[in-house]
């Protein structure tokens, strides 16, 4: 039997689900499972997501990601995350990842997490391979 949970809970997702698939704007940016999704995010917003979560909170302090979700009508030309992603470059402004395989599930995303290359590639694509932080963080009243 197959069951299709649509949810931001990622509680539930994490209880629940034995594969996920991480949307963002209509597309599936990052499919896995479950487990090793939330071990290893290999996504910058699947990442920023888990960050997000209240119990990955520092005290009271709730993660945020910059920006808003891209609507039907002013997507950008190349990823739809590129916007609101810390590491993006010119080519992700211009060219939009395919969905593809990568380690145990598939992804779209021009520099996963988990690339040992993905900093100096960042950086010959012309972006800022710092590590800088995915999320500001914003104090919650």
């Amino acid at each position: 039997m197959a069951l299709i949970l649509i949810t931001h809970n990622m509680g539930v997702v994490s209880d629940t689900t034995e594969r996920v698939a991480v949307m963002y704007a209509g597309q599936i940016m990052e499919q896995r499972p479950t487990q090793s999704l939330f071990t290893s995010p290999q996504h910058p917003y699947t990442a920023a997501l888990l960050a997000a979560r209240p119990e990955a909170s520092d005290g009271g302090r709730l993660a945020t990601i910059p920006g808003v979700v891209p609507g039907v009508y002013d997507r950008p030309r190349g990823c739809l995350f590129n916007p609101r992603c810390v590491y993006a470059t010119p080519l992700t402004d211009k060219v939009r990842p395919d969905l593809r395989p990568w380690m145990d599930g598939l992804i779209r995303c021009h520099y996963p997490l988990g690339d040992p290359t993905r900093h100096e590639r960042i950086a010959a694509d012309g972006g800022a391979a710092d590590g800088a932080p995915i999320l500001k963080r914003e104090t919650v009243s």
